[in-house]
């Protein structure tokens, strides 16, 4: 599975103008006006998804983020692309949403993710597809106990991907997100080679490299299930209204 990603990544051409389209199309349609439906071949599902009053585990969000404490953070994105997992409340009261930020992975590592989530929670994925087709909002019940397990991702992205997943991990305050936009599933396979430019206090490149860095020396450690751990964290999210 992982060979076969790393395969695919390599035999794409013209990464240079696949970035620079990506870019032009995201800001467009995600960023300066997220809501406004395009055309007949538009599926229109990020404005249906607006009036949902959660986040929809297994589905990528991006959204304008001004971090708590942001002077004292080495750095941190604007403007993240999320893999949500889920919702849940923090001891001091903040509700929260729990993710990956993709943005912080290297080009071809999103891309190994995102297929590697893909082949893994197809059968998932495909019924949320299906009701997308239908004009509904694609939700996924059944990922909920898969992706909301630390245990199983870790055992899918670190042992069997070598990722180092929880390097993209991170918990958003809910009231400091804004403008929060579901990315629609034909836009998934364009989503690594968005180039984010919104990082605040260093440049991607050197997120980038910092991240090579911390995969290496995890590679070293192994991996140690914790069933009964997981059991706990997973308990703390909060159960969408699917």
């Amino acid at each position: 599975m992982l060979k076969d990603a790393i395969n695919k990544y390599k035999n794409i051409k013209d990464k240079d103008r696949i970035r620079k389209e990506t870019f032009t199309y995201f800001e467009k349609k995600y960023f300066k006006q997220p809501f406004k439906v395009e055309g007949l071949f538009d599926s229109g599902e990020r404005v249906l998804g607006k009036k949902l009053k959660f986040f929809i585990p297994g589905r990528i969000y991006t959204w304008k983020y001004d971090p708590l404490l942001a002077d004292m953070l080495p750095y941190y994105d604007k403007r993240p692309i999320v893999l949500v997992h889920g919702q849940s409340t923090t001891a001091d009261g903040n509700m929260i949403v729990q993710g990956l930020n993709l943005n912080y992975f290297p080009e071809s590592e999103k891309y190994q993710l995102l297929a590697i989530f893909e082949d893994v929670f197809k059968t998932d994925l495909d019924q949320a597809k299906a009701l997308v087709s239908k004009g509904q909002v694609g939700v996924m019940k059944t990922i909920l106990p898969k992706i909301q397990n630390w245990d199983i991702i870790s055992k899918i992205f670190d042992t069997g991907g070598r990722l180092n997943y929880k390097w993209g991990f991170r918990n958003y305050i809910i009231p400091r997100i804004t403008e929060p936009v579901l990315v629609e599933f034909g836009d998934w396979d364009a989503i690594p080679f968005f180039i984010p430019k919104e990082f605040m206090g260093m440049p991607p490149a050197k997120v980038w490299t910092l991240y090579t860095k911390a995969r290496m020396e995890a590679l070293k450690i192994p991996r140690k299930p914790d069933p009964e751990g997981s059991k706990k964290i997973q308990k703390r999210f909060t159960k969408p209204g699917i």
